[in-house]
């Protein structure tokens, strides 16, 4: 923890010190940018409060650091996402670029986690959490840009559907037994769903095959996530 907390406060500096930068280019321009600052200070408070109380390590390790730079790559996206700007196709290649990078950094942090030994369950649910927020931010990148009818924001909302469904029904917020198949096939289709929104992102692929895609990703979502239902319903409660 003694390590973490100053990598948190320099963090805080940094954010601190680019507010002025977007509000000397005019309130209103200036809001998509600020809203991302907000997001991901807002991030960082709830990492610090995590850390506080669930982080059994003494250090936040470099799997923790590399979920906060996936995390801030997220909420830059999303600054641009709510920017009523139009995309042109070479920012929609750089989109494509940046989020298929913090793609790619998806896959090093568990394996970081366990080469360092720091793997924990504050770990495990601060990447769950960055990678629901993600594949959200993508979706709304998607269908702004055109590239997907905007029911591809159901990809994005379904990870939050599924939590305020768990406030009405008490099933849904049992904890899922530990079973390999089914982690493995969780993580499977969060990546399809990335992917799918990248290919559909990219100005080279046409509108039907966006589609097409998309909503074969959001076909096999709905199955990842009625497969979790039905394990729920048929595993005998913890007491």
């Amino acid at each position: 923890m003694r390590e973490a907390r100053p990598f948190l406060a320099r963090a805080f500096g940094f954010a601190a010190a680019a507010t002025p930068v977007p509000v000397l280019g005019g309130l209103l321009g200036a809001l998509p940018a600020l809203t991302g600052l907000m997001l991901f200070t807002g991030l960082m408070i709830t990492v610090e409060r995590g850390l506080a109380t669930q982080h059994p390590h003494s250090r936040l390790g470099m799997a923790n650091r590399i979920t906060l730079v996936r995390a801030g790559i997220a909420c830059m996206l999303a600054a641009r996402a709510i920017d009523p700007a139009p995309f042109a196709a070479p920012e929609r290649w750089l989109l494509v670029a940046i989020a298929g990078a913090a793609l790619l950094l998806d896959g090093a942090d568990g394996w970081a986690a366990r080469r360092q030994r720091l793997a924990s369950g504050f770990g495990a649910r601060f990447d769950m959490e960055v990678d629901a927020f993600a594949i959200l931010v993508l979706a709304t990148t998607a269908a702004k840009a055109s590239a997907v009818p905007w029911w591809v924001l159901a990809i994005g909302a379904m990870r939050y559907l599924y939590f305020a469904a768990g406030r009405l029904f008490p099933l849904l917020r049992r904890s899922l037994p530990r079973r390999p198949i089914a982690e493995w096939r969780r993580k499977t289709i969060a990546v399809v769903q990335s992917v799918a929104l990248l290919i559909a992102l990219a100005p080279a692929t046409s509108p039907n095959w966006a589609a097409t895609l998309c909503g074969a990703a959001l076909s096999l979502l709905v199955y990842s996530f009625a497969a979790d239902i039905v394990i729920l319903a048929s595993a005998r409660p913890h007491r």
